[in-house]
């Protein structure tokens, strides 16, 4: 028997996340802010339905606090309606933000939805024409934490279709979050399941590929630690192989960047340069929340505040807004190139190497010769070249000289 599923694997909705620490902003990025998570969502329910999954797992935390709003409650309703007039299944578990939340709330569902309704693991399994092709595992939190390890209650109910564990929890080698219902890799590796659906961490890893252990993040960040694109996973899985593809469902990208603009001696040219790395940014991203650190000449760092206030002058006026959050201002570093290559020895063989290499355009065929790069950034001059070269110098030893001093 061939056995085949395509699944739609997400986690950690925190629909109607507060967003402390925001309600200063102007108010159309506030509106933007509040809506992210329900915009995610949205794309979550539209890309199920487009991929045509059989089923998709929400695996614990899709409200974002113990007591949920009655907007999060329709939003989520309406999302599982709209699943159930497509005939996709939904796999429910709630986590450490939203824990017993069945004994909180009317969360009356559709006859798609199926929901582990308490602490121990339990499983149902999935129907397609009247044949069990897989078994879905999980568990809800019925406290906010949840301390012990639960892989021991992980028990496959036939090895004759596909088995399918959902877990919000962490790693004990992980020290950077709570730790919720650990586990230790080799636990989940050792098991007979074919796919492991985790939930919990908000940044998106796959820890194993036999069988595939997975974290697909959380479906928007909430703030500028929860950086890069954020989404979830289509998965196809049968007894031979599994193939995992990530899609992208974030409203707003946060970002945190380090910026060098050693060429830049004027206040002038430091604006027009950061304006253009916005723009970039706008065109590429859609809407923009940013914290930036930008190496620049002495006498341009007196302009810090200036410069925050005249970037996000506009803003709230655009429908795809890039908000500076935060901006530093700090010295390009300086170093005398000649004594490095003599007195630094590690230092000293990358500019050696530097210095040795051949025509570095030859590096940059590929991308040169590329229809869209040409389209956006045009042809290249030497000089042109030349300061690339030169602002690629100055941020490897920039990274070499910094991380020695730490």
């Amino acid at each position: 028997m061939h056995q085949s599923v395509r699944f739609l694997h997400s986690a950690d909705l925190h629909l109607d996340s507060p967003y402390k620490g925001m309600r200063h902003l102007p108010g159309n990025i506030l509106t933007d802010v509040k809506a992210s998570t329900f915009k995610a969502f949205k794309r979550l329910i539209d890309l199920a339905i487009e991929q045509r999954v059989d089923f998709v797992l929400l695996v614990g935390d899709l409200f974002d606090q113990d007591s949920a709003s009655l907007k999060s409650l329709v939003a989520l309703k309406d999302g599982l309606k709209k699943l159930e007039q497509h005939n996709i299944n939904a796999f429910i578990s709630f986590g450490n933000h939203d824990y017993q939340m069945l004994n909180k709330v009317d969360l009356t569902f559709p006859s798609n939805t199926y929901v582990f309704t308490q602490q121990s693991v339990m499983s149902f399994p999935f129907e397609r024409d009247g044949e069990v092709l897989a078994d879905i595992h999980g568990f809800s939190y019925e406290s906010r934490a949840v301390t012990e390890s639960k892989v021991h209650e992980y028990d496959p109910v036939s090895h004759d279709r596909l088995q399918i564990a959902t877990l919000h929890g962490s790693s004990k080698t992980n020290n950077e979050h709570d730790q919720y219902a650990p586990f230790l890799l080799e636990q989940l590796k050792a098991t007979s399941f074919d796919y492991w659906a985790l939930g919990h961490i908000h940044k998106r890893e796959v820890l194993s590929y036999q069988p595939y252990i997975v974290y697909p993040g959380n479906i928007q960040g909430r703030h500028i630690k929860e950086t890069g694109e954020k989404g979830c996973y289509i998965v196809d899985l049968s007894q031979n192989q599994t193939q995992i593809q990530f899609h992208q469902l974030h409203d707003i990208l946060f970002v945190e960047e380090e910026l060098t603009y050693m060429n830049c001696h004027t206040f002038d040219d430091l604006i027009e340069q950061l304006k253009a790395y916005k723009d970039r940014l706008r065109h590429e991203s859609g809407k923009v929340w940013l914290r930036i650190t930008v190496f620049v000449q002495d006498q341009l760092r007196q302009y810090e505040e200036e410069l925050f206030y005249l970037l996000n002058e506009g803003e709230n006026d655009e429908e795809d807004w890039v908000w500076i959050q935060s901006l530093k201002l700090d010295q390009v570093v300086q170093y005398d190139r000649k004594q490095l290559k003599q007195s630094n020895q590690f230092v000293g063989e990358v500019i050696k190497m530097i210095d040795e290499a051949d025509d570095s355009k030859r590096y940059l065929d590929d991308l040169l010769n590329n229809r869209h790069f040409k389209q956006q950034i045009g042809t290249l001059t030497k000089h042109d070249l030349e300061q690339i070269e030169a602002e690629a110098e100055q941020l490897i030893i920039e990274k070499l000289l910094k991380d020695g001093r730490d």
